[in-house]
């Protein structure tokens, strides 16, 4: 190795005597000599020393002596370590030394360039070879060196179980007293117990007095976080002053602390600051605590200005802090939940209350503050939490707080998680507008805790609370059951309920869900007024739904009520009401209820407005209440329409109760007037004490416009009317009048037209009256009589309910045909109560002269027979045959009659009809009843002529055949009578009896008998039997008689056959052995 070699003067002492001179001449120059060898080799000699010295420890290391000196010595590039790896490394390094006697020791240390690895690990520190250096088996007390040191650039990486650190050092001054420097530290990670902290700096002032070392400085982070504890701080800095002991086993000083922002367990402390004192060992921690804070949140509260303070000790896992926490203007923050609370409330009997309490909270949130004094001790894993005294005061005049040698004690841990709690004292609350109450509350000694809860009334403009003490009852496991009595007056919309009074028994189990009344409790209330409907003093027994009238936890609000057997009683409007059903029931969360087989009654008992539904549910909302309905019926009063099987949805809002939906409706009479009708427009309002109502009214089957209705219903009078509007009812093929109503089966079918009018129905409690008018043109139809074409007129009801008409209803037919067509008539009716018919008259002109409808009163309220009778006056033959188009016949003659029918269920027949020919100078035979009719025939009076002129079909009619065939081909007859009996859609008898003079050549009979037959009287009596229209529409039983002369007279001139007349009629034309019964099948 190379050193550099100093000089040093040394001064002899002069001889004091010459002869001592020589010989220490001689010593010193030996001295000399030795010396100079010395310092010669003194640096082979210091390089031997350090290297037996290094080896003896085991270090590896690797140096340059510079400078060897009597004080200062200097070495460089100083390598201990692994020279690829080394522990510590130094640009240079001079140690200086004093020299007490011949011993030195080092006074002073001065390094540069230093690099230094060292790991922490398990709380033990290690420098690799360095730690062979260090003297491990002194047992006395650690204590500072007194030398000087000196340090530029020196810097160390530490590994430790928390990170990787940075630090460089420099400064200067004795280790006993008078040493100044800084320390930097830098770690981009450090984790600890859960906690991590990111790009963590220090800068450290450090200061030695009197051995005691002082350290002061801002320690930074960019966030310290504690996942599992939920623990995060934004922008960390500690910074302390904290003085050791020269010792190193006891420091104290103090940490200020300042964040951004804090978070933990759900809270939020912006910009946090404060001081932590510090007075601490190696055992135990202890000293005053300063925190606060600009701003506390919570999520729900936020404090603008919170501060804590106390004192703290901590010795290892126990900790223990007595302190007192303040702070100001604490009020509830995110969503408005007030409003929530007003909004929810709104148009509830507690809306006033809640309206009053919210906005007393909301004062009281602008300008207040907080005190409260605590607690916390933790001893073997066991904590707790004592509230001391609690104080809230606003500007407002609220004021709440515990009450005197009052506490709430916290407990941890708990069996199954969680706190044990407890409040021994009391809390009070009031002022500011908020209710004036004390909750009072003592630890049992068999464990839980009891108490009471005193509130005064709690009163708003239009509403009062008041509950009677609240009794509390808290069981070891945590469930804590309640019971009171509530008594609540308030507002609805449009009115009141008035001291609705309600028992409460409920219980709060461990978990925090609520249950109220889970059992049947006594419900009462004195009035109710909701809109137009009134309610007096009404009792009723409540049952729970779903567990309980009401439940709380966290799936949210349940629980819901039921009334068995509900009847209320009041007003609705000004009208009575009754409303009752099996069943009630109300669902809270849903907000919903149902009634089963509900029954409304409004108006007078006598005549009441009925609305019933076997299924109506409903729900409430903040536009009002709404729902649905089904099977549901109706009846207004003494009105006899029904509804029924009415199906839709209601509304109630804005004091109106609105109903749309289907229906059907029927007659309230037995057996109907009309056919059931449904609606499925059906709209209902119900006002200011009046039902408005409106539909279409439609044919079931084929959903053919019948009517529009719009009706009208005061219930304050019982006063109404229903307009009904009949714009046209078109029948055709797929609807026909029977489908409307059961009285035009067997009367009319196959009716084509169309039918319009108005009408009217009035009611005033029972009494019903109505009116209308309608009309039809060119109405065609088929009756039992035969087909109608044409039918055309008003009809004026004078009751339209009972469907009653006035007297002298006109129609006007263009034609009817029985068989035989008349035409251009006109019929006088009118409707009479209990579905009867009178016939005033009718009129035709029929064959040169009038067919007349005789009045008659017809039933249709049952199955019985209904008579017509049709008079015939004025028939003229020829007029007659002309119309049957027959052309092979002529005659001559004027026929006076009357056709008697009865219409029944097997449906129209004539009984004793007569037809009869006036003879020449007698006045017209006007019928009004065949009964014990006589006709007499006068022998000097012609009737008329009968002439066939036609073909003979059959030429084997023998010779008195062909001779009364020829007598009719020019007969003039007296008297001629046709009688009729029998069913116009069967067998009809017909018996035609008529006598008369030949006038002509009777055929090809032999001269004498023809000569003996000429100028004598001939008399025919003829019966035939066959259907009444095949009879009339047949022509050749008229211009061909052969057959019927054939047949019954025969070749062999066999003898008449004397039978007894069909009628009582007494006909004057032959007499009654001369009857011959003539007998044709023309089906």
């Amino acid at each position: 190795m190379d050193g550099d070699i100093g000089d040093e003067a040394i001064e002899s002492r002069p001889a004091r005597r010459r002869a001592l001179l020589r010989w220490a001449m001689v010593v010193t120059g030996l001295l000399v000599l030795l010396l100079l060898a010395l310092w010669t080799q003194r640096q082979p000699i210091a390089e031997n020393f350090i290297s037996r010295e290094l080896m003896a420890r085991g270090v590896r290391a690797d140096y340059q002596i510079v400078k060897i000196g009597l004080r200062t010595q200097r070495i460089e590039n100083l390598v201990l370590g692994d020279p690829g790896r080394p522990d510590l490394t130094a640009e240079w390094a001079e140690i200086d030394l004093s020299f007490s006697g011949l011993s030195p020791h080092v006074v002073a240390v001065r390094a540069g360039g230093v690099r230094m690895m060292g790991a922490l690990h398990k709380g033990i520190l290690t420098l690799g070879e360095v730690d062979r250096l260090r003297a491990t088996d002194s047992t006395a007390p650690f204590s500072l060196p007194d030398i000087a040191l000196g340090l530029r650039d020196a810097r160390m990486r530490l590994d430790t179980d928390y990170g990787q650190l940075g630090l460089k050092l420099e400064g200067d001054g004795n280790l006993r007293s008078g040493f100044r420097g800084k320390l930097a530290a830098m770690a981009p990670q450090l984790a600890m117990a859960g906690c991590g902290l990111t790009n963590a700096s220090a800068w450290l002032n450090i200061a030695i007095r009197e051995g005691r070392p002082q350290l002061q400085g801002p320690v930074r982070g960019a966030a310290l976080g504690c996942k599992d504890l939920g623990i995060g701080i934004a922008q960390p800095v500690f910074t302390p002053d904290v003085t050791l002991s020269a010792t190193l086993d006891h420091w104290t000083g103090h940490v200020d602390i300042n964040a951004f922002s804090a978070k933990a367990a759900g809270l939020t402390l912006v910009k946090p600051n404060g001081r932590i004192a510090l007075d601490s060992d190696a055992r135990r921690t202890q000293g005053q605590i300063r925190l606060a804070a600009a701003a506390f949140d919570q999520g729900t509260v936020r404090l603008a200005r919170t501060e804590l303070t106390g004192a703290y000790s901590v010795a290892g896992a126990d900790a223990q802090l007595n302190g007192a926490l303040s702070g100001a203007r604490l009020a509830l923050t995110g969503p408005d939940r007030l409003a929530g609370v007003r909004a929810a409330t709104a148009g509830t009997p507690v809306a006033p209350l809640a309206v009053r309490l919210t906005d007393a909270v909301t004062a009281a949130g602008r300008d207040n503050r907080i005190q409260a004094s605590f607690s916390v001790l933790q001893k073997a894993g066991v904590g707790s939490a004592t509230l001391t005294a609690a104080d809230f005061t606003s500007r407002s005049g609220v004021r709440a707080g515990l009450g005197q040698d009052s506490r709430v004690t916290l407990g941890w841990p708990k069996p199954g998680g969680g706190l044990n709690w407890a409040l021994n004292g009391s809390v009070t609350l009031g002022g500011g507008g908020l209710p004036t109450a004390a909750l009072r509350l003592a630890q049992r000694a068999s464990g839980g805790f009891g108490g009471q809860l005193f509130m005064d009334p709690y009163t708003a403009p239009g509403a009062s609370l008041a509950l009677e003490t609240v009794r509390f009852s808290a069981a070891p496991a945590g469930a804590t059951h309640f019971a009171t009595q509530m008594r609540l007056t308030g507002p609805l919309s449009g009115g009141a309920i008035r001291d609705l009074v309600l028992p409460i028994d409920g219980q709060v189990a461990a978990n925090g869900t609520l249950t109220v009344n889970a059992r049947c409790t006594p419900i009462s209330l004195a009035s109710l007024k909701y809109g137009s409907l009134t309610l007096g003093a009404t009792r009723a027994s409540l049952c729970p739904e779903s567990g309980a009238l009401l439940a709380y936890g966290p799936s949210g609000v349940s629980g819901g009520a039921r009334i068995n057997a509900l009847r209320l009683d009041g007003k609705l409007g000004g009208s009575d009401m009754r409303l009752s059903a099996d069943r009630f029931r109300g669902s809270l969360a849903a907000r919903s209820f149902a009634l089963d087989n509900a029954l409304l009654l409004l108006g007078t008992a006598q005549s009441p407005v009925r609305l019933g539904a076997a299924a109506f549910a409903g729900k409430i909302d903040a536009h009002g209440l709404s729902g649905t309905m089904a099977n549901a019926s109706g009846r207004i009063g003494a009105v006899p329409l029904l509804v029924g099987d009415a199906a839709g949805r209601w509304n109630y809002a804005a004091n109106t109760l609105s109903v749309n939906g289907n229906l059907t409706l029927t007659d309230a009479q037995t057996p109907g007037r009309f056919e059931p009708l449904i609606s499925r427009d059906f709209t209902l309002a119900l006002r200011d004490n009046r039902i408005t109502a409106k539909g279409s009214l439609l044919e079931p089957k084929t959903g053919a416009l019948v009517a529009r209705t719009d009706i009208i219903h005061a219930l304050g009078t019982g006063q109404g009317r229903a307009d009904l509007d009949v714009p046209g009812i078109t029948f055709a093929q797929n609807l026909q009048p029977e489908m409307l109503t059961r009285l035009a089966l067997g009367v009319v079918a196959n009716a084509r037209g169309t039918v319009t009018g108005k009408g009217q129905v009035r009611w005033t409690g029972s009494n019903v009256t109505s009116d209308g008018d309608f009309r039809t043109d060119n109405l065609d139809f088929a009756a039992a009589f035969g087909p109608v074409t044409g039918l055309s007129g008003n009809l004026h009801f004078t009751d339209l309910v009972g469907l009653v008409s006035a007297p002298g209803q006109l129609a006007r037919v263009k034609s009817v045909n029985p068989g035989i067509e008349v035409t251009q008539g006109e019929i006088r009716y009118q409707l009479l109560p209990n579905q009867q018919m009178r016939i005033e008259g009718g009129e035709w002109p029929f064959a040169g002269g009038q067919l007349s409808l005789l009045p008659t009163t017809m039933d249709f309220s049952a199955d019985k027979p209904r008579n017509l009778a049709f008079r015939v006056v004025g028939l003229d033959a020829g007029a007659f045959i002309q119309t049957l188009e027959l052309e092979n016949i002529s005659a001559t003659g004027t026929y006076d009659g009357l056709l008697p029918m009865v219409f029944d269920e097997s449906g129209g027949r004539i009984v004793g009809g007569v037809l009869a020919a006036r003879q020449i100078g007698r006045a017209p035979l006007v019928l009004s009843s065949t009964k014990d009719l006589s006709i007499t025939c006068d022998p000097a009076l012609q009737g008329g002529t009968l002439a066939y002129v036609g073909p003979v079909s059959n030429e084997q009619l023998g010779v008195f055949g062909k001779m009364a065939f020829d007598a009719l081909k020019n007969l003039q007859y007296k008297c001629l009578t046709i009688l009729m009996d029998g069913a116009l859609d069967g067998e009809l008898v017909t018996q035609v009896s008529f006598n008369g003079v030949n006038r002509g050549k009777l055929g090809d009979a032999p001269a004498g008998i023809a000569r003996s037959f000429i100028g004598l009287p001939f008399l025919f009596n003829i019966r035939i039997e066959a259907p009444f229209r095949g009879l009339l529409n047949s022509a050749q039983s008229f211009v061909d008689p052969s057959g019927l002369i054939r047949n019954n007279l025969g070749d062999q001139y066999a003898p008449v056959t004397t039978v007894a007349p069909k009628t009582s009629i007494g006909v004057a034309v032959q007499p009654a052995e001369s009857d011959k019964s003539v007998t044709k099948d023309n089906k």
